[in-house]
């Protein structure tokens, strides 16, 4: 089946869209921390690559990301008797993380980097994290010309704890705040098996309220499967993650969503 070509507006609204997911990207994987694999450990890195395939054909190839990450904690995370993904989570544990990733679309190469930490106050229910990003845009593009600058953003997140495995967080960014609320519990099941769930609501000043929901399932303590939904513009994830060794993971997903889909793949490994 051939896609329709895209028109001039057309990629400009998907580079708008390409830009804001490469942005949140970016600060999501610097204050998230990273999964784990097994035994007690301090470090992670992470590899991952995803592809954007649009409902029309855009002029050089569909969207990518590269992207590499790697998240050092205060304190060894222990992971005994736990999801091997979930251990930094339920153990509340502070770090310090990077990433880079670099985002192509149009023949057009953009780079974006990160650091963060985030940290659980002894003692207390309360979470604190921040953060800086460096991102390349495009802030002129047509036939014969693609001009790029580089932004810098700081960005950080509240949150309290209030009971095992619960975390509920606001995130704030230097250009103002939106409304916005995530929470997320990792428990277990009349069955035995462990879960992971969120939900969060984000009521921009202008635009409609978005609501996400995710959910995993661990069918042990080393696979999990898991869906997610977005709206504004909707969007429909499912993934799978499986750790095979001491020291190496890797996952799957995939998704659609309004104008486009595509599918990620990462590996992990840590020590």
């Amino acid at each position: 089946m051939i896609r329709p070509r895209a028109s001039a507006r057309t990629i400009n609204k998907l580079l708008d869209v390409q830009m804001i997911k490469l942005r949140t990207l970016v600060l999501l994987l610097a204050l998230a921390p990273a999964a784990t694999l097994a035994d007690d450990y301090r470090f992670e890195a992470r590899a991952s690559f995803t592809r954007d395939m649009p409902e029309f054909d855009v002029p050089v190839g569909d969207p990518e990301v590269l992207s590499l990450s790697g998240t050092w904690y205060f304190a060894p995370v222990a992971t005994d008797g736990v999801p091997l993904s979930e251990a930094a989570f339920l153990g509340r544990a502070s770090y310090v993380g990077a990433i880079a990733a670099r985002f192509e679309l149009f023949d057009t190469h953009l780079d974006a980097q990160a650091a963060s930490i985030g940290y659980y106050f002894p003692g207390t229910m309360l979470f604190a994290g921040a953060g800086v990003s460096r991102s390349e845009q495009v802030i002129a593009l047509n036939s014969t010309t693609r001009l790029t600058d580089h932004f810098t953003q700081w960005f950080g997140t509240l949150g309290i704890a209030p009971i095992d495995g619960l975390l509920i967080t606001t995130d704030l960014g230097e250009g103002g705040y939106d409304p916005n609320l995530r929470a997320r519990h990792v428990g277990r099941l009349p069955n035995s098996h462990f879960y992971a769930g969120s939900v969060s609501i984000v009521d921009p000043d202008e635009g409609d309220t978005s609501i996400g929901v995710d959910f995993d399932y661990f069918l042990d303590d080393s696979t999990s499967v898991g869906a997610g939904y977005q709206d504004g513009p909707d969007r429909l994830e499912v993934r799978a993650e499986r750790f095979f060794s001491g020291s190496w993971a890797a996952g799957v997903s995939a998704y659609t969503a309004d104008g486009s889909d595509g599918f990620g793949v990462f590996i992990k490994w840590r020590h």
